[in-house]
């Protein structure tokens, strides 16, 4: 075995060092969508208080979550990145202490206009890469258990942690497009349907004029279960499936109409049926399914359950095959993992502030992040990148040690001769320059 290096000197004395070379691809994306002059238009009254623009601020955070820093209190390691500054054309980048300070001074009226131009840039990227002609919604909510002394943290429904204060957000996804629609924070005593019927209508708002109403689509789990909420969907002229609440007597009258036996012991039933307080009748579709055999396995099931199976309740108004209503809310396990995104790939288990408003902004910075990414996903990348996660992506594509280099009076950045993905990114590059969206107004 061949020795390696027996001695070494050390310099302190570059400027151009990199751990995130792939950002490049990420802030030429930005660039395409005039996404600095767009905040600049919308800051223009911004809160001063600092050295740095709050504009620049804004950016570093977005930059800062999609690069993987999960904490504000990590991101001393990127005041040392070149690049990084490069990037956003800073001398240098602020401290710990500035950034929460930013997040503070930031009012309701400046969170609003982050949702705004979020709500924009979304609309202005609908049609891209081809037009959608429906809309499915997925709506669920999360528990962010809280360790601080933060404001809104409240005691509510906690099962990992059962006695610890939290905040409860709800979160609407769009599995189509692959991006987050709308999402708002809320403390930890909220129900799941809590202000369910407000945010229903602000997710209408925002459907383009060109998209039918008989062509959206809501998923929800049996926190939603409800018959305003039912009411609001119908009126808006919308399908829906939602989990029911699993009651005896839904079995009762599954078992009245008849299962229709399917492959491997599972069965399926329907029937109308108008409760006590409902207006109309609607549909119930009830899947049954064998108990597995390994009893511990039998045991983590929180479905309802008899000695032989376990039942799945949905109601619906959606005219397809019952079999088909199921499948179909399976396949919701795209905001689930789109939640896991959230919550271990960008940073929002790690509420950075003690202060609410403060703690709204980063929730909403961090929606923005995460559809910064799937958006250039969408629109940079092949199709087979597609379902990659966050994670991936920085693992592939962004997290790639480089050194900025001027030659022949042009800037160079070099990245590792062995690179597995120099196609990839180059690719990407090229698509990216010949990209042409709607820059704003």
């Amino acid at each position: 075995m061949k020795k390696g290096l027996q001695s070494l000197g050390f310099s302190f004395e570059s400027d151009a060092l990199t751990h995130y070379g792939g950002l490049f691809l990420i802030q030429r994306f930005c660039h395409k969508l005039n996404f600095r002059r767009r905040l600049q238009r919308a800051f223009r009254s911004a809160p001063g208080g600092s050295e740095f623009d709050p504009v620049d601020l804004i950016c570093m955070i977005l930059f800062f979550l999609i690069a993987g820093v999960q904490r504000i209190s990590k991101t001393d390691k990127l005041r040392y990145d070149g690049f990084f500054r490069s990037l956003l054309g800073l001398k240098s980048l602020p401290d710990e202490s500035t950034l929460r300070r930013f997040l503070k001074r930031l009012s309701p009226e400046a969170i609003r206009k982050v949702v705004g131009l979020h709500d924009q840039i979304r609309s202005d990227l609908f049609s891209l890469p081809q037009a959608r002609t429906s809309l499915e919604f997925h709506l669920d909510s999360v528990v962010l258990t809280l360790y601080g002394k933060q404001q809104g943290a409240r005691l509510g429904y906690n099962p990992k942690a059962k006695g610890r204060r939290s905040y409860h957000p709800i979160l609407c996804f769009e599995s189509h497009g692959q991006e987050f629609w709308h999402g708002s924070l809320r403390p930890g005593d909220a129900g799941s349907n809590t202000g369910a019927r407000f945010i229903l209508k602000r997710i209408m708002a925002k459907v383009p004029s060109q998209i039918p109403r008989s062509r959206i689509r809501f998923l929800m789990d049996a926190g939603f279960f409800s018959n305003y909420l039912m009411d609001d969907l119908e009126q808006e002229r919308c399908g829906y499936t939602i989990v029911c609440r699993t009651y005896p007597a839904y079995l009762r009258l599954a078992e009245k109409a008849g299962f229709k036996n399917l492959h491997f012991g599972w069965g399926v039933a329907e029937f109308l049926h108008q409760p006590q307080t409902w207006k109309r009748q609607r549909r119930f579709v009830v899947i049954r399914r064998p108990l597995p055999v390994d009893s511990e396995e039998a045991a983590q099931l929180t479905l309802f359950k008899d000695k032989k199976y376990s039942y799945s309740v949905l109601v619906t108004n959606l005219a397809i095959n019952p079999w088909k209503v199921w499948t179909d809310y399976v396949d919701r396990s795209n905001i689930e993992r789109s939640i896991r995104e959230l919550l271990h790939d960008l940073a929002l288990s790690k509420i950075p502030t003690e202060t609410w408003t403060a703690n709204v902004a980063f929730f909403q910075l961090l929606l923005l992040a995460y559809n910064l990414v799937h958006w250039f996903k969408r629109l940079a990348l092949p199709d087979e990148d597609l379902g990659k996660t966050i994670e991936t992506l920085r693992h592939q594509l962004i997290a790639i040690p480089g050194h900025i280099i001027c030659r022949s009076g042009k800037n160079v950045l070099v990245l590792p001769r062995n690179y597995p993905r120099q196609k990839e990114f180059l690719a990407a590059a090229r698509k990216l320059k010949k990209l042409k969206t709607p820059r704003g107004k």
